[in-house]
């Protein structure tokens, strides 16, 4: 089998549901569909959205133990 470039991507049961119905109507194969998906994201917003996750993470657990 040829090596490829793509990275593992975990996607959502009802996303996964989404994408193959795509990939049925355009008569194609998901990862093709998954490709062209992950190709016209916004990176920078997701990675902006990424960042600040830790940080929410962190307060709503400061949030919970209060005493």
């Amino acid at each position: 089998m040829a090596q490829t470039q793509r990275k593992p991507v975990y996607v959502l049961p009802e996303h996964h549901d989404i994408l193959r119905r795509i990939a049925y109507e355009q008569r194609c194969n998901l990862s093709d569909v998954l490709d062209a998906v992950l190709e016209h994201a916004d990176w920078e917003l997701i990675e902006s959205k990424a960042k600040n996750k830790p940080l929410q993470r962190a307060s709503e657990r400061s949030g919970s133990y209060g005493v």
